[in-house]
């Protein structure tokens, strides 16, 4: 048998976005902290006072909708990924058993 090729190195472009909205979130909850703890935070104190519960939860809703579809894009891509593979075993397989068969045809009895 010869040995499983090395899986190409490609990621999911929806890791990207993924990481991006994580990366808004963390950046909206050190703003409001610095705004918070800032006495001229003035106009985003205000407006994280009346709107940063709703930011965060848009950012949360984003952020798990974005983790269903890079979990549903990887379960699609690893499904596919067996299949082939396990195509190629039994493709594999079948020629050993072939090869198996013509030997002992050949072979005198």
């Amino acid at each position: 048998m010869s040995e499983a090729p090395a899986p190409p190195n490609r990621r999911n472009p929806w890791t990207h976005v993924l990481v991006a909205c994580c990366a808004a979130f963390i950046f909206t909850i050190f703003l409001m902290v610095a705004s918070a703890f800032n006495a001229k935070g003035g106009a985003l104190a205000r407006l994280f006072d009346r709107h940063g519960i709703l930011v965060l939860g848009i950012e949360v809703g984003v952020i798990l909708v974005v983790t269903v579809i890079v979990l549903t894009t990887e379960r699609h891509q690893t499904r596919h990924e067996l299949k082939e593979r396990e195509r190629r075993l039994q493709a594999e397989a079948d020629t050993e058993a072939e090869e198996k068969r013509e030997s002992e045809e050949l072979e005198p009895r």
